[in-house]
Protein backbone atom coordinates (compact mmCIF):
# COMPACT_ATOMS: atom_id res chain seq x y z
CA UNK A 1 0.00 0.00 0.00
CA UNK A 2 2.89 2.08 0.51
CA UNK A 3 4.74 1.81 -2.30
CA UNK A 4 1.26 2.42 -4.48
CA UNK A 5 0.93 5.66 -2.57
CA UNK A 6 4.09 6.69 -3.20
CA UNK A 7 3.55 5.79 -6.83
CA UNK A 8 0.51 7.67 -7.13
CA UNK A 9 2.30 10.58 -5.16
CA UNK A 10 5.13 10.73 -7.69
CA UNK A 11 3.04 11.00 -10.70
CA UNK A 12 0.97 13.57 -9.04
CA UNK A 13 4.05 15.32 -8.64
CA UNK A 14 5.03 15.20 -11.85
CA UNK A 15 2.11 16.25 -13.71
CA UNK A 16 1.58 19.27 -11.26
CA UNK A 17 4.71 20.30 -11.78
CA UNK A 18 4.21 20.01 -15.57
CA UNK A 19 1.12 22.04 -15.39
CA UNK A 20 2.77 24.69 -13.42
CA UNK A 21 5.66 25.09 -15.24
CA UNK A 22 2.80 25.44 -18.24
CA UNK A 23 1.64 28.14 -16.71
CA UNK A 24 4.98 30.29 -17.77
CA UNK A 25 4.53 29.74 -21.59
CA UNK A 26 2.16 32.83 -22.42
CA UNK A 27 4.82 35.51 -22.28
CA UNK A 28 5.52 37.43 -25.18
CA UNK A 29 8.77 39.05 -24.30
CA UNK A 30 11.82 37.52 -25.91
CA UNK A 31 15.35 38.69 -25.18
CA UNK A 32 18.47 38.65 -27.91
CA UNK A 33 19.47 34.69 -27.04
CA UNK A 34 16.02 33.43 -27.29
CA UNK A 35 15.22 35.40 -30.66
CA UNK A 36 18.06 34.22 -31.99
CA UNK A 37 16.07 30.52 -31.70
CA UNK A 38 13.17 32.50 -32.85
CA UNK A 39 15.14 34.07 -35.69
CA UNK A 40 17.18 30.82 -36.78
CA UNK A 41 14.17 28.05 -37.12
CA UNK A 42 13.19 30.05 -40.19
CA UNK A 43 15.61 29.24 -42.18
CA UNK A 44 16.37 25.03 -43.79
CA UNK A 45 17.67 22.80 -41.41
CA UNK A 46 21.03 22.60 -43.88
CA UNK A 47 20.78 26.73 -43.59
CA UNK A 48 20.10 26.19 -40.10
CA UNK A 49 23.41 23.71 -39.59
CA UNK A 50 25.49 26.14 -41.96
CA UNK A 51 24.21 29.50 -39.47
CA UNK A 52 24.66 27.66 -36.52
CA UNK A 53 28.17 27.14 -37.03
CA UNK A 54 29.22 30.88 -36.66
CA UNK A 55 27.00 30.75 -33.17
CA UNK A 56 28.51 29.79 -29.95
CA UNK A 57 26.33 26.50 -29.92
CA UNK A 58 25.94 23.28 -31.71
CA UNK A 59 23.31 22.68 -34.04
CA UNK A 60 21.15 20.17 -32.51
CA UNK A 61 18.75 22.40 -30.47
CA UNK A 62 17.61 24.59 -33.57
CA UNK A 63 17.54 21.44 -35.72
CA UNK A 64 14.55 19.59 -33.47
CA UNK A 65 12.82 22.98 -32.78
CA UNK A 66 12.35 23.84 -36.37
CA UNK A 67 11.27 20.11 -36.55
CA UNK A 68 8.72 20.68 -33.87
CA UNK A 69 7.11 23.83 -35.51
CA UNK A 70 6.76 21.78 -38.38
CA UNK A 71 3.55 20.20 -36.55
CA UNK A 72 2.99 22.70 -34.16
CA UNK A 73 3.83 26.25 -35.78
CA UNK A 74 5.93 28.92 -34.86
CA UNK A 75 4.21 30.81 -32.29
CA UNK A 76 6.09 31.83 -28.90
CA UNK A 77 3.67 29.68 -27.21
CA UNK A 78 4.26 26.42 -29.32
CA UNK A 79 8.44 27.18 -28.85
CA UNK A 80 8.15 27.97 -24.85
CA UNK A 81 5.73 24.24 -25.09
CA UNK A 82 9.34 22.15 -26.45
CA UNK A 83 11.64 24.03 -23.83
CA UNK A 84 8.70 22.68 -21.01
CA UNK A 85 8.32 19.11 -22.92
CA UNK A 86 12.08 18.43 -21.93
CA UNK A 87 11.63 19.73 -18.82
CA UNK A 88 8.50 17.55 -17.89
CA UNK A 89 10.59 14.87 -19.16
CA UNK A 90 13.49 15.81 -17.39
CA UNK A 91 12.03 15.62 -14.13
CA UNK A 92 9.60 12.52 -15.38
CA UNK A 93 13.25 10.71 -15.39
CA UNK A 94 12.45 10.11 -11.60
CA UNK A 95 9.32 7.84 -13.03
CA UNK A 96 10.86 5.98 -15.96
CA UNK A 97 14.53 5.31 -15.17
CA UNK A 98 15.40 6.18 -11.51
CA UNK A 99 13.65 4.45 -9.51
CA UNK A 100 13.12 1.12 -11.37
CA UNK A 101 17.19 1.51 -10.99
CA UNK A 102 17.99 3.37 -7.61
CA UNK A 103 14.37 2.60 -6.00
CA UNK A 104 10.74 4.39 -5.96
CA UNK A 105 11.98 6.51 -3.00
CA UNK A 106 15.08 8.23 -4.97
CA UNK A 107 13.19 8.39 -8.22
CA UNK A 108 10.62 10.52 -6.22
CA UNK A 109 12.94 12.91 -4.71
CA UNK A 110 14.56 13.55 -8.27
CA UNK A 111 11.13 14.61 -9.99
CA UNK A 112 10.21 16.58 -6.40
CA UNK A 113 13.17 18.24 -6.36
CA UNK A 114 13.63 19.29 -9.89
CA UNK A 115 10.24 20.95 -9.41
CA UNK A 116 11.23 22.15 -6.59
CA UNK A 117 14.57 24.40 -7.61
CA UNK A 118 13.70 27.81 -8.93
CA UNK A 119 16.34 26.92 -12.28
CA UNK A 120 13.87 24.64 -13.45
CA UNK A 121 10.86 27.00 -13.76
CA UNK A 122 13.42 29.29 -15.03
CA UNK A 123 14.90 27.76 -18.06
CA UNK A 124 11.73 25.81 -18.75
CA UNK A 125 9.88 29.28 -20.65
CA UNK A 126 13.18 30.00 -22.31
CA UNK A 127 13.34 29.28 -25.89
CA UNK A 128 16.98 27.60 -25.30
CA UNK A 129 18.60 24.60 -25.30
CA UNK A 130 18.26 24.64 -21.60
CA UNK A 131 15.81 22.04 -20.98
CA UNK A 132 16.81 19.49 -23.90
CA UNK A 133 20.49 19.48 -23.18
CA UNK A 134 19.93 18.40 -19.63
CA UNK A 135 17.80 15.92 -20.45
CA UNK A 136 20.04 14.41 -23.22
CA UNK A 137 23.19 14.26 -20.42
CA UNK A 138 21.00 12.81 -17.81
CA UNK A 139 20.06 10.14 -20.17
CA UNK A 140 23.35 9.51 -21.36
CA UNK A 141 24.39 9.23 -17.60
CA UNK A 142 21.60 6.82 -16.56
CA UNK A 143 22.36 4.35 -19.85
CA UNK A 144 26.10 4.22 -19.12
CA UNK A 145 25.73 3.33 -15.68
CA UNK A 146 23.47 0.44 -16.45
CA UNK A 147 25.79 -0.84 -19.66
CA UNK A 148 28.69 -0.45 -16.63
CA UNK A 149 26.39 -2.62 -14.70
CA UNK A 150 25.72 -4.99 -16.88
CA UNK A 151 29.94 -5.85 -16.91
CA UNK A 152 29.64 -4.03 -20.17
CA UNK A 153 27.43 -6.68 -21.80
CA UNK A 154 24.09 -5.40 -22.11
CA UNK A 155 23.96 -4.26 -25.98
CA UNK A 156 20.41 -2.07 -25.41
CA UNK A 157 22.28 0.27 -22.58
CA UNK A 158 25.58 0.40 -25.22
CA UNK A 159 24.01 2.17 -27.77
CA UNK A 160 21.13 4.27 -26.30
CA UNK A 161 24.60 5.87 -24.20
CA UNK A 162 26.13 5.85 -27.42
CA UNK A 163 23.45 8.13 -28.86
CA UNK A 164 22.59 10.63 -26.15
CA UNK A 165 26.12 11.22 -25.86
CA UNK A 166 26.14 12.04 -29.74
CA UNK A 167 23.04 13.94 -29.45
CA UNK A 168 23.93 15.67 -26.18
CA UNK A 169 26.96 16.98 -27.69
CA UNK A 170 25.62 18.78 -30.86
CA UNK A 171 23.63 20.71 -28.41
CA UNK A 172 25.69 22.28 -25.92
CA UNK A 173 29.61 22.34 -25.21
CA UNK A 174 28.70 21.58 -21.54
CA UNK A 175 27.14 18.46 -22.52
CA UNK A 176 30.02 17.49 -25.01
CA UNK A 177 32.24 17.84 -21.58
CA UNK A 178 29.72 15.69 -19.94
CA UNK A 179 30.25 12.68 -22.78
CA UNK A 180 34.09 13.36 -21.88
CA UNK A 181 34.18 12.94 -18.63
CA UNK A 182 31.06 9.70 -18.87
CA UNK A 183 33.38 8.08 -21.59
CA UNK A 184 36.86 9.01 -19.14
CA UNK A 185 35.42 7.15 -16.26
CA UNK A 186 34.33 4.05 -18.39
CA UNK A 187 37.94 3.82 -19.82
CA UNK A 188 39.53 3.51 -16.47
CA UNK A 189 36.99 0.89 -15.53
CA UNK A 190 37.44 -0.75 -19.26
CA UNK A 191 41.38 -0.63 -19.11
CA UNK A 192 41.01 -2.19 -15.20
CA UNK A 193 39.41 -5.10 -16.26
CA UNK A 194 41.06 -5.55 -19.70
CA UNK A 195 38.48 -4.71 -22.11
CA UNK A 196 39.87 -1.37 -23.53
CA UNK A 197 38.93 -2.60 -27.13
CA UNK A 198 35.71 -2.13 -26.39
CA UNK A 199 36.00 1.36 -25.21
CA UNK A 200 38.12 2.50 -28.11
CA UNK A 201 35.17 1.11 -30.65
CA UNK A 202 33.08 3.28 -28.62
CA UNK A 203 35.27 6.15 -28.80
CA UNK A 204 35.60 5.88 -32.63
CA UNK A 205 31.84 5.95 -33.12
CA UNK A 206 31.54 8.71 -31.34
CA UNK A 207 34.24 11.05 -32.39
CA UNK A 208 33.16 10.39 -36.32
CA UNK A 209 29.67 10.98 -35.87
CA UNK A 210 30.78 14.13 -34.28
CA UNK A 211 33.03 15.72 -37.39
CA UNK A 212 30.27 18.55 -37.58
CA UNK A 213 30.08 18.74 -34.37
CA UNK A 214 33.90 19.31 -33.97
CA UNK A 215 34.32 21.53 -37.56
CA UNK A 216 31.38 23.86 -35.17
CA UNK A 217 33.99 23.55 -32.22
CA UNK A 218 37.24 24.97 -34.01
CA UNK A 219 35.49 27.55 -36.05
CA UNK A 220 33.59 29.12 -33.35
CA UNK A 221 36.30 29.06 -31.19
CA UNK A 222 38.84 30.54 -34.15
CA UNK A 223 36.29 33.27 -33.89
CA UNK A 224 36.51 33.78 -30.20
CA UNK A 225 32.47 34.98 -30.63
CA UNK A 226 30.63 35.05 -27.00
CA UNK A 227 33.44 34.41 -24.60
CA UNK A 228 34.64 38.34 -24.33
CA UNK A 229 31.39 38.85 -22.00
CA UNK A 230 32.64 35.66 -19.70
CA UNK A 231 34.27 37.21 -16.41
CA UNK A 232 34.82 35.04 -13.26
CA UNK A 233 35.37 36.40 -9.90
CA UNK A 234 36.59 34.73 -7.17
CA UNK A 235 35.19 33.85 -4.32
CA UNK A 236 31.52 34.68 -5.95
CA UNK A 237 32.06 32.32 -8.21
CA UNK A 238 31.60 29.35 -5.53
CA UNK A 239 28.70 30.79 -4.04
CA UNK A 240 26.83 31.70 -6.73
CA UNK A 241 27.27 27.85 -8.64
CA UNK A 242 26.07 26.61 -5.22
CA UNK A 243 23.44 29.26 -4.88
CA UNK A 244 21.97 28.83 -8.77
CA UNK A 245 20.16 25.79 -8.48
CA UNK A 246 17.97 27.32 -5.76
CA UNK A 247 17.86 30.96 -7.39
CA UNK A 248 17.38 30.40 -10.61
CA UNK A 249 19.47 33.04 -11.86
CA UNK A 250 22.75 34.85 -11.24
CA UNK A 251 22.39 38.72 -10.23
CA UNK A 252 23.40 40.32 -13.80
CA UNK A 253 20.37 38.12 -14.93
CA UNK A 254 16.87 39.26 -15.92
CA UNK A 255 15.67 39.46 -11.86
CA UNK A 256 18.41 41.11 -10.06
CA UNK A 257 18.55 40.67 -6.35
CA UNK A 258 20.18 43.34 -3.67
CA UNK A 259 23.20 42.62 -2.09
CA UNK A 260 22.02 41.44 1.36
CA UNK A 261 18.91 39.43 -0.66
CA UNK A 262 21.61 37.57 -2.53
CA UNK A 263 23.51 37.06 0.50
CA UNK A 264 21.14 35.34 2.05
CA UNK A 265 20.87 32.99 -0.98
CA UNK A 266 23.91 31.84 -1.34
CA UNK A 267 23.93 31.45 2.65
CA UNK A 268 20.96 28.99 2.99
CA UNK A 269 21.93 27.43 -0.57
CA UNK A 270 25.28 26.48 1.40
CA UNK A 271 23.40 25.19 4.39
CA UNK A 272 20.93 22.98 1.91
CA UNK A 273 24.01 21.88 -0.01
CA UNK A 274 25.97 21.12 3.17
CA UNK A 275 22.81 19.29 5.25
CA UNK A 276 22.44 16.97 2.04
CA UNK A 277 26.42 15.97 1.97
CA UNK A 278 26.46 15.84 5.42
CA UNK A 279 24.14 13.25 5.23
CA UNK A 280 25.41 11.60 2.40
CA UNK A 281 29.04 11.16 4.22
CA UNK A 282 27.36 9.38 7.24
CA UNK A 283 25.58 7.01 4.89
CA UNK A 284 28.77 6.68 2.52
CA UNK A 285 31.12 5.77 5.69
CA UNK A 286 28.81 2.88 6.17
CA UNK A 287 27.42 1.76 2.55
CA UNK A 288 30.73 2.50 0.07
CA UNK A 289 29.34 0.39 -2.27
CA UNK A 290 25.32 1.41 -2.70
CA UNK A 291 26.60 4.83 -2.85
CA UNK A 292 28.78 4.01 -5.36
CA UNK A 293 25.99 5.88 -8.46
CA UNK A 294 26.27 9.20 -6.04
CA UNK A 295 29.99 8.67 -6.38
CA UNK A 296 29.87 8.44 -10.10
CA UNK A 297 27.81 11.17 -10.58
CA UNK A 298 30.32 13.53 -8.44
CA UNK A 299 33.41 12.77 -10.64
CA UNK A 300 31.61 13.36 -13.79
CA UNK A 301 30.87 16.62 -12.19
CA UNK A 302 34.65 17.18 -10.90
CA UNK A 303 35.80 16.45 -14.33
CA UNK A 304 33.55 18.78 -15.71
CA UNK A 305 33.89 22.08 -13.83
CA UNK A 306 37.48 21.17 -13.27
CA UNK A 307 37.91 21.52 -16.75
CA UNK A 308 36.42 24.77 -17.05
CA UNK A 309 37.90 26.14 -14.50
CA UNK A 310 41.35 25.08 -15.53
CA UNK A 311 40.31 26.09 -19.35
CA UNK A 312 39.42 29.40 -17.61
CA UNK A 313 42.71 29.97 -16.79
CA UNK A 314 43.39 30.97 -20.27
CA UNK A 315 39.94 32.04 -21.44
CA UNK A 316 37.17 32.18 -18.95
CA UNK A 317 34.80 29.48 -20.40
CA UNK A 318 32.60 28.93 -16.66
CA UNK A 319 29.50 30.24 -16.87
CA UNK A 320 27.61 29.61 -14.10
CA UNK A 321 24.26 29.76 -16.16
CA UNK A 322 25.55 26.57 -18.24
CA UNK A 323 25.86 24.44 -15.40
CA UNK A 324 21.92 23.96 -16.26
CA UNK A 325 23.12 21.52 -18.72
CA UNK A 326 24.35 19.36 -15.50
CA UNK A 327 21.30 20.23 -13.68
CA UNK A 328 20.27 16.30 -14.03
CA UNK A 329 23.45 15.07 -12.44
CA UNK A 330 22.95 17.05 -9.83
CA UNK A 331 19.56 16.58 -9.11
CA UNK A 332 20.72 12.92 -8.85
CA UNK A 333 23.28 13.49 -6.57
CA UNK A 334 21.05 15.71 -4.51
CA UNK A 335 17.63 13.41 -4.29
CA UNK A 336 20.11 10.23 -3.41
CA UNK A 337 21.18 12.40 -0.21
CA UNK A 338 17.76 13.77 0.51
CA UNK A 339 16.92 10.63 0.54
CA UNK A 340 19.49 9.68 3.59
CA UNK A 341 18.64 12.85 5.59
CA UNK A 342 17.33 12.31 9.67
CA UNK A 343 13.36 11.78 9.09
CA UNK A 344 12.55 15.13 11.37
CA UNK A 345 15.06 17.00 9.28
CA UNK A 346 14.04 16.74 6.16
CA UNK A 347 10.42 18.33 6.41
CA UNK A 348 12.01 21.14 7.82
CA UNK A 349 14.16 21.01 4.23
CA UNK A 350 11.25 20.76 2.19
CA UNK A 351 9.73 23.74 3.60
CA UNK A 352 13.52 25.64 3.16
CA UNK A 353 13.06 25.10 -0.38
CA UNK A 354 9.67 25.66 -1.22
CA UNK A 355 9.76 29.10 0.32
CA UNK A 356 12.56 29.66 -1.74
CA UNK A 357 10.96 29.06 -4.38
CA UNK A 358 8.10 31.12 -3.50
CA UNK A 359 10.08 34.21 -3.17
CA UNK A 360 11.66 33.20 -6.26
CA UNK A 361 9.05 32.58 -9.07
CA UNK A 362 6.78 35.22 -7.81
CA UNK A 363 8.84 38.21 -9.14
CA UNK A 364 9.72 36.10 -11.73
CA UNK A 365 6.36 36.00 -12.83
CA UNK A 366 5.74 39.32 -12.59
CA UNK A 367 8.66 40.00 -14.56
CA UNK A 368 7.75 37.49 -17.76
CA UNK A 369 4.06 38.84 -17.53
CA UNK A 370 4.71 42.56 -17.03
CA UNK A 371 2.48 44.00 -19.81
CA UNK A 372 5.99 46.97 -19.76
CA UNK A 373 7.54 44.25 -21.95
CA UNK A 374 4.99 45.06 -24.92
CA UNK A 375 5.67 48.65 -25.25
CA UNK A 376 8.28 48.22 -27.87
CA UNK A 377 5.84 46.14 -30.43
CA UNK A 378 2.93 48.61 -29.64
CA UNK A 379 5.53 51.52 -30.41
CA UNK A 380 6.85 49.70 -33.59
CA UNK A 381 3.65 49.09 -34.44
CA UNK A 382 2.09 52.25 -34.08
CA UNK A 383 4.84 54.48 -35.73
CA UNK A 384 6.88 52.47 -38.11
CA UNK A 385 5.63 52.58 -41.84
CA UNK A 386 6.02 51.16 -45.11
CA UNK A 387 9.60 52.32 -45.94
CA UNK A 388 10.63 53.03 -42.67
CA UNK A 389 13.77 51.64 -41.70
CA UNK A 390 15.75 51.08 -38.68
CA UNK A 391 19.18 50.77 -37.27
CA UNK A 392 20.94 49.92 -34.28
CA UNK A 393 24.43 49.27 -33.20
CA UNK A 394 22.72 46.80 -29.92
CA UNK A 395 21.95 43.26 -31.38
CA UNK A 396 19.88 42.65 -28.09
CA UNK A 397 17.43 45.61 -29.23
CA UNK A 398 17.55 45.12 -33.04
CA UNK A 399 16.88 41.48 -32.98
CA UNK A 400 13.98 41.32 -31.01
CA UNK A 401 12.38 43.82 -33.42
CA UNK A 402 13.93 41.79 -36.75
CA UNK A 403 11.91 38.37 -35.48
CA UNK A 404 8.65 39.78 -34.16
CA UNK A 405 8.04 42.05 -36.74
CA UNK A 406 9.39 40.91 -39.59
CA UNK A 407 7.85 43.29 -42.77
CA UNK A 408 10.47 45.95 -40.80
CA UNK A 409 13.82 45.94 -42.89
CA UNK A 410 16.22 46.45 -40.10
CA UNK A 411 20.15 46.74 -39.58
CA UNK A 412 22.59 46.01 -37.22
CA UNK A 413 25.70 48.42 -37.65
CA UNK A 414 28.66 46.32 -36.40
CA UNK A 415 31.42 49.30 -35.99
CA UNK A 416 33.70 46.85 -34.09
CA UNK A 417 34.55 44.33 -37.24
CA UNK A 418 33.21 41.57 -35.04
CA UNK A 419 33.37 38.27 -37.38
CA UNK A 420 29.39 37.65 -37.08
CA UNK A 421 27.84 37.92 -40.39
CA UNK A 422 27.28 34.29 -40.66
CA UNK A 423 26.13 33.91 -36.92
CA UNK A 424 23.28 36.99 -37.36
CA UNK A 425 22.28 35.60 -40.68
CA UNK A 426 19.77 34.04 -38.33
CA UNK A 427 17.95 37.30 -38.77
CA UNK A 428 17.97 37.64 -42.52
CA UNK A 429 16.17 39.29 -44.43
CA UNK A 430 14.62 40.82 -42.51
CA UNK A 431 17.77 42.31 -40.30
CA UNK A 432 21.07 42.95 -42.30
CA UNK A 433 24.25 42.68 -40.80
CA UNK A 434 26.51 45.48 -41.88
CA UNK A 435 29.90 47.54 -40.98
CA UNK A 436 29.66 50.84 -42.27
CA UNK A 437 26.34 53.04 -42.79
CA UNK A 438 26.25 54.07 -46.69
CA UNK A 439 23.44 52.26 -46.87
CA UNK A 440 21.20 53.59 -44.02
CA UNK A 441 22.28 57.24 -45.52
CA UNK A 442 21.13 56.13 -48.95
CA UNK A 443 17.62 54.93 -47.74
CA UNK A 444 15.04 57.65 -49.22
CA UNK A 445 12.33 56.50 -46.54
CA UNK A 446 12.14 57.52 -42.91
CA UNK A 447 15.27 56.17 -40.51
CA UNK A 448 14.65 55.25 -36.80
CA UNK A 449 17.79 54.89 -35.28
CA UNK A 450 17.67 52.88 -32.68
CA UNK A 451 19.79 54.02 -29.00
CA UNK A 452 21.26 51.17 -26.92
CA UNK A 453 21.36 51.56 -23.08
CA UNK A 454 24.93 52.33 -23.36
CA UNK A 455 25.01 55.66 -24.96
CA UNK A 456 23.16 57.33 -28.25
CA UNK A 457 26.56 57.51 -30.62
CA UNK A 458 25.12 55.99 -33.27
CA UNK A 459 22.14 58.11 -33.43
CA UNK A 460 25.09 61.08 -33.31
CA UNK A 461 27.03 59.32 -35.82
CA UNK A 462 23.48 58.87 -38.40
CA UNK A 463 22.72 62.40 -37.86
CA UNK A 464 26.30 63.83 -38.55
CA UNK A 465 26.77 61.82 -42.38
CA UNK A 466 23.20 62.76 -43.69
CA UNK A 467 21.36 65.58 -44.90
CA UNK A 468 18.18 63.96 -43.40
CA UNK A 469 16.60 66.36 -40.12
CA UNK A 470 15.95 65.30 -36.63
CA UNK A 471 11.86 65.11 -36.38
CA UNK A 472 11.74 63.94 -33.30
CA UNK A 473 13.47 62.18 -30.19
CA UNK A 474 11.87 59.79 -27.90
CA UNK A 475 12.94 59.47 -24.24
CA UNK A 476 14.35 56.19 -22.92
CA UNK A 477 12.05 53.49 -22.19
CA UNK A 478 12.25 50.08 -20.27
CA UNK A 479 11.67 46.67 -20.90
CA UNK A 480 11.48 45.04 -17.63
CA UNK A 481 12.45 41.67 -18.55
CA UNK A 482 16.33 41.91 -18.87
CA UNK A 483 16.28 45.23 -18.24
CA UNK A 484 16.33 46.48 -21.32
CA UNK A 485 16.88 49.96 -22.10
CA UNK A 486 16.10 52.24 -25.42
CA UNK A 487 15.22 55.56 -26.96
CA UNK A 488 14.30 56.37 -30.71
CA UNK A 489 15.40 58.79 -32.90
CA UNK A 490 13.30 59.90 -36.07
CA UNK A 491 15.01 61.10 -39.37
CA UNK A 492 13.38 62.20 -42.20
Amino acid sequence: MKKRLLTILHIAVWLAGTVFLITGAFATCLWFDESYSVGIINHNLLDICLISSGDVHPPLYYVLLKIFTLFFGKSLVSLRMFSILFTSLLAGVGYTHLRKDFGAKIGFWFTTLMFLFAITYRYAIEIRMYTLAPYLVTMMAIYAYRFYKSGMTDKKSKYMFLIFAILGAYTHYYALAAAGAVNFLLLMHCRKNNISDMWLKMAFIQCASYIFGFYCLVTQSAKVVGSFWISIIYPDVIYKTLSFFLVGDVPEDMVNLTEITAKVYDGLSVLFWGVCVYYFILYYKKNHDEAEPAILVLKVLGLIIGFYFAVSLIRPLYYVRYLTVLSGLMTFFLAFAFDKINKYIKPAVLVLLATVLVFRIIPLRELVYSPRNDQLDIFVNENIKDGDIIVSDNIGLISIIAVKHPDTKTYYYNPQGWDVELAYKAYSPQMKTIRDLSEVYANEGRVWVLNNYFSDSISNLVIENTNKEIVKIYDTFILPYHHLEYGFTLLE
